[in-house]
């Protein structure tokens, strides 16, 4: 069975923000306007343009959804945190796991449970049976306030990959990409002693300053840097993570890319036999493969780990609802439950190349289908790590002070590399901040 990498579960419980339990049955969503707030641009509008067209043309109700980009992520919680204040607020808004707790605190936010499991208007079994609830979970925090309830629908997700050189690896004798930390780093090391193509030298592991890849290398040791309730930066498997990073470092098997997403780049020049990517960006690296002409192999994989904590980090942008009217609410209900009917869910993914939850439309999905078709071996090759059940999946904390945190860690991982400090002295320096943040 799978292991989740983060202490929560699905209950039908009552959080921060959340309105009473109530009897859906006799509630008329007909004629509603849905205010929906996103963050999409590019093909992602247009995919989501599309589905939101389809489901006002067709839907039984006629329920209008007013689908508005507000720009990024940034963007959003700003105008989120003003429209709280002055209480104009949209019906569905995009954030992730910890927005949603944010904006819960505020209470403005709709418990889903209550949605999910209704008799009338809930999931059946059968949409349950073809559904990734471990995405729900991702978004159910536990403990006080929120005790379980699910703050965010996970309509879509992108996972991190180790995206690697095929060829590369074959030329220093490897012929499937690194499993434990032991291969990772002769492969770094031996790839750091080789030449690129144009004569320059390869240069080893990318290290970038990505809290999301520190967490995932934690997870494959076996920790987590959050329990739920507090945070623990100096766990066995945090000095690991920070040991590990420094160690490739001065050992100049590693290299802190010159600006941001020069290892893609740097990856598409035969420069380092490895990077970390999330699936979301892989038609970019389509797109620096061709655009330097680029002929070898590449796949993608986990990142190593230790025996048995073999882990896949999912991020889970989601949609939040906000309090309103029972009819908006159901009504804003009805649309979240279209996004994942088999139909529009293999239409996101083959318009963005992001995953859905809906497991059957793997059958469904083609090349051909896709924007970029050239992505669909690698989009199917992650699709089938997300669905693995012998591997752990892991999403980073959904409490409010997750963001803080994030940049807590980058500045640990310029510390163990290029500021030469100590890792039990950057994971006690960490510590510090990390309860400062949960406090305030």
């Amino acid at each position: 069975m799978r292991k989740l990498m983060i202490l929560a579960m699905l209950v039908m419980a009552l959080g921060l923000g959340a309105v009473a339990a109530q009897d859906l049955s006799s509630i008329d969503p007909s004629g509603q306007t849905i205010v929906y707030w996103h963050q999409f641009s590019g093909a992602q509008l247009e995919t989501m343009t599309a589905i939101v067209e389809d489901f006002n043309a067709n839907n039984e109700y006629g329920i209008t959804v007013e689908a508005l980009a507000q720009g990024s992520y940034n963007d959003i919680r700003e105008l989120m945190n003003a429209s709280i204040i002055s209480g104009e607020l949209p019906n569905l808004v995009a954030g992730y796991a910890n927005d949603a707790a944010s904006y819960a605190r505020d209470n403005v936010v709709v418990d889903l449970n209550q949605y999910v499991n209704d008799p009338t208007w809930g999931l059946t079994a059968e949409q349950l049976a073809d559904f990734n609830t471990d995405l729900l979970t991702f978004n159910s925090p536990v403990g006080e306030p929120f005790n379980g309830a699910l703050l965010a629908w996970p309509h879509q997700s992108s996972g991190q990959v180790l995206v690697y050189n095929q060829d590369m690896l074959a030329e220093l004798g490897y012929d499937a990409p690194p499993a434990t930390f032991e291969e990772f780093r002769e492969i770094a090391c031996a790839a750091a002693e080789l030449t690129g193509p144009n004569g320059e030298d390869v240069q080893g592991f990318p290290i970038t300053t990505d809290a999301s890849v520190f967490e995932t290398l934690v997870a494959a040791n076996g920790g987590a840097i959050f329990d739920g309730t507090t945070y623990n930066f100096t766990s066995d498997a945090v000095i690991a993570a920070l040991t590990f990073y420094a160690d490739l470092y001065n050992s100049g098997c590693a290299y802190v890319p010159a600006e941001r997403f020069a290892e893609q780049a740097d990856f598409a020049l035969g420069l380092n036999p490895f990077f970390v990517s999330s699936t979301a960006g892989f038609t970019f690296i389509q797109q620096a493969m061709v655009d330097n002409n680029a002929t070898f192999t590449w796949s993608v994989s986990t990142l190593p780990s230790t025996e048995g904590n073999r882990t896949f980090q999912v991020f889970v942008p989601s949609i939040i609802m906000i309090q309103s009217t029972p009819e908006a609410q159901l009504a804003s209900w009805l649309f979240l439950k279209h996004l994942i009917t088999p139909d529009a869910a293999a239409a996101w993914s083959a318009g963005t190349g992001y995953f859905n939850p809906v497991p059957s439309t793997a059958e469904i999905l083609a090349e051909e289908m896709f924007g970029v078709p050239a992505i669909f071996p690698y989009f199917e090759a992650a699709n089938a790590l997300l669905n693995d059940p012998d591997l752990n999946l892991y999403s980073g904390p959904n409490v409010p002070s997750y963001g803080a945190i994030r940049g807590f860690v980058s500045e640990a991982i310029a510390n163990v590399t290029s500021n030469g400090i100590a890792p039990a002295d950057a994971a006690a320096t960490l510590q510090e901040q990390a309860e400062a943040a949960l406090a305030g």
